[in-house]
Formats: C-alpha cells, structure tokens, sequence
C-alpha cells in the first residue's frame, strides 16, 4: 500500500495523475499512517472545494448619498438663477429693439424732412442757368 501511495504522490507532484487516481490517493492516505504533510494538503483541498463562491463576501462600496431636501433647495436655486439670466437677457433684447427703432424712426424723420426741403430748393435749381443779374430781374438790355 505504501509503495502504490508513493507511485501515486510521485505522479501527482508530476501533475500526471488523473481523477480517479487522485482519489485513489486520498482514499489511501485516510487508511494509511503517516504521510502527515500529505493528509494535511488533501485536507486542505478538501476543505476549499466544499467552500462555495457564494459564501465570499465582498465589501460593499460606500456610497455617500446626498440628501433629497439639500438637492431640492439646490433645484430650486439653480432654476432660480436661470430664471433671472433669462429675464436679464430677454429685457436686454427687448431695449435694443427698441432702440433700433428709434433711431430708425429718426433717421426716417430726417428723410422725409430732406426730400421736403430738396422740394423746396427745385425753384432755384433754374437759376443756375441764368447768366447775369439782369436776366434774373427781367431787365432789358440796352
């Protein structure tokens, strides 16, 4: 029986045994005395296989969780603030607006105030052509 235990732990530190030998051997070992170490190492083994994955815990991660009512106050600033931004910016564009027409307005007024006078001055745009004085007052030549 010794001898049959010794072939079988010289196959297995050689990793050439099989399963069926590899129980044999511990079959062996549990009947036989001596071989302390061994029966330790198949002990060992023994006990890791009936451990199941399952059984290991992980630690759990710590979340660090914010409070709902801290995050509804920050809501409600944020929305806040977004709100004045955007009013800021609507009251901006609604005064350069209405700036715009104002000075389009103007410049509408000055236009028309131009195409009157030019209207105006049409009488004396015949005068360029007259040559003297005397053709202006109607004087006769002598």
């Amino acid at each position: 029986m010794n001898e049959r235990i010794e072939d079988l732990l010289a196959k297995y530190y050689d990793a050439e045994t099989s399963l069926a030998e590899e129980q044999e051997l511990k079959v062996l070992l549990r009947a036989s005395e001596g071989y302390i170490n061994e029966k330790m190492l198949f002990g060992i083994l023994a006990d890791f296989k009936k451990e199941e994955p399952s059984k290991i815990s992980m630690p759990e991660a710590k979340v660090r969780r914010l409070n709902p009512s801290w995050m509804s106050w920050a809501a409600s600033v944020a929305i806040l603030i977004g709100s004045v931004w955007g009013w800021q910016v609507y009251e901006q564009k609604q005064a350069e607006e209405a700036a715009y027409e104002e000075v389009m307005m103007a410049f509408a007024l000055i236009q028309n105030n131009l195409s009157k006078g030019q209207d105006q001055m049409q009488p004396m745009n015949n005068l360029k052509y007259l040559n003297t004085t005397d053709q202006i007052f109607g004087q006769p030549k002598k």
